[in-house]
């Protein structure tokens, strides 16, 4: 008998220990050097160059395409893209949205203020929300805001309907504050401290309005005490949430907005610039519907805004930014997770968020791989996968949040105060 339950026991615990994950066990061939020197090489003299020098047609609008996203991922630009962006400004009106809507992300990735002249021309002649709100934000560093409010406030009055766009509705908060520099952030304490339910847990990622600098992932447990480590301190993970064309978080391909996503589990992706190390799946507002995004606890099927604004404490209920994830849903952005990457670090070895990579617009931690095995080195992503492995059902919600504006990466002794006074509210 006393056998038996050995074998119980150790087979309980092989059981547990499966489930942690070992960086050692992870391997990306993308990551050895010899492959990081072929991609670079096939991305600059094939995907780049050689795709744009075809001349621009409907047959090559996907070559391009390809082109504009390759450059904003090595943050490469030369000769043959400059003449290529001029062409495909000139070209603008016969070519696709999804073409005008790519032309204007590489502007903004890689032209800043280069382009003024043209993309104030394109602004009379566009009637989607979309390129209207990043033709906005590309001129906000060379046009007054008082003209960019007149212009949004003409092309809304020309094209809206009754029913106010979600992009519209953000850019006109946008314009009013400044570019968010004019924010008042309610008492954070009132969000840390918020019960989402007894059966919930809650990620807060911690960020900078300005994303070239990393914020900080902290997990509060389903009794409402913040998870710590085996040394007895918070638990934190540093944390990007900035896209590669670092536009606003309601546009596709923008940083991660800032307000509540659900957490949905865990996943492996299969694409190779994420890698094999596991990832935290989240759906945004109207990505599901509400019966799946509130884990069951809502018999509405049809999204509003009032099923959003009730998850929030009273004080962050008129604070529009808190809503940013509900209005990017609601305007058709998805697929939102927070993962690894396996991206070459070195494509961004002189931006303030190095070594971190950039993404489109999800989630990232540090990951760095040997480049003579292609073995995980370091990972935040493992220790944020461990720790989240020990709950037995991953049910709550990701929720994003700009706390000011400082030019550094948060740090935990700046949150640490007000994390223990929301434990004890």
């Amino acid at each position: 008998m006393k056998l038996i339950l050995v074998i119980l026991i150790t087979l309980f615990f092989q059981q547990c220990s499966s489930q942690i994950y070992k960086k050692e066990d992870f391997f990306s061939e993308s990551t050895i050097k010899t492959e990081r020197e072929n991609f670079l090489n096939k991305t600059i003299n094939q995907t780049i160059i050689q795709s744009l020098n075809l001349p621009l047609t409907d047959s090559t609008e996907e070559k391009y395409l390809s082109a504009f996203w390759a450059m904003e991922l090595i943050q490469f630009r030369n000769q043959t893209t400059d003449d290529a962006i001029k062409n495909s400004l000139i070209d603008f009106q016969n070519r696709s949205l999804a073409f005008q809507r790519a032309l204007l992300e590489v502007l903004y990735s890689l032209y800043q203020n280069e382009f003024i002249q043209e993309i104030k021309s394109l602004i009379p002649y566009l009637s989607n929300s979309k390129l209207f709100a990043m033709c906005i934000h590309y001129l906000r560093d060379s046009v007054s805001v008082d003209t960019l409010k007149q212009l949004t406030y003409e092309f809304e009055s020309k094209f809206m309907r009754p029913e106010e766009d979600p992009i519209i509705k953000m850019l006109k908060y946008d314009l009013q504050t400044e570019f968010r520099s004019e924010n008042k952030v309610p008492p954070l304490t009132d969000l840390l401290s918020k019960n989402f339910g007894s059966d919930k847990i809650v990620i807060y990622s911690l960020q900078r309005i300005n994303r070239d600098y990393p914020g900080l992932l902290v997990i509060k447990n389903t009794d409402g005490k913040f998870l710590r480590d085996d040394k007895g301190e918070i638990f934190s993970v540093p944390q990007l949430a900035r896209a590669i064309s670092d536009l606003p978080g309601y546009i596709t391909n923008g940083n991660t907005p800032e307000g509540i996503l659900s957490i949905q589990g865990t996943d492996v992706s299969k694409n190779i610039f994420i890698g094999p190390s596991p990832n935290l799946q989240t759906v945004l507002p109207f990505e599901v519907n509400p019966i799946i995004y509130f884990h069951n606890l809502t018999n509405d099927s049809i999204w509003n805004s009032d099923l959003y604004s009730n998850l929030l404490p009273e004080s962050w209920k008129s604070y529009l930014p808190i809503y940013e994830a509900y209005y990017a849903g609601k305007a058709g952005r998805n697929e939102i997770i927070a993962h690894g990457t396996t991206i070459d670090p070195n494509f961004y070895k002189n931006k303030s968020y190095f070594p971190f990579t950039p993404s489109m617009g999800c989630l990232t931690t540090k990951e760095i791989w040997s480049e003579e095995t292609g073995k995980l080195i370091e990972s935040d992503q493992i220790k944020l996968m461990n720790v989240l492995s020990k709950f037995n059902e991953l049910k709550g919600y990701l929720i994003v949040v700009n706390i000011d504006d400082k030019k550094s990466p948060v740090e935990l002794s700046e949150l640490k105060e007000m994390i223990l006074l929301s434990e004890i509210k």
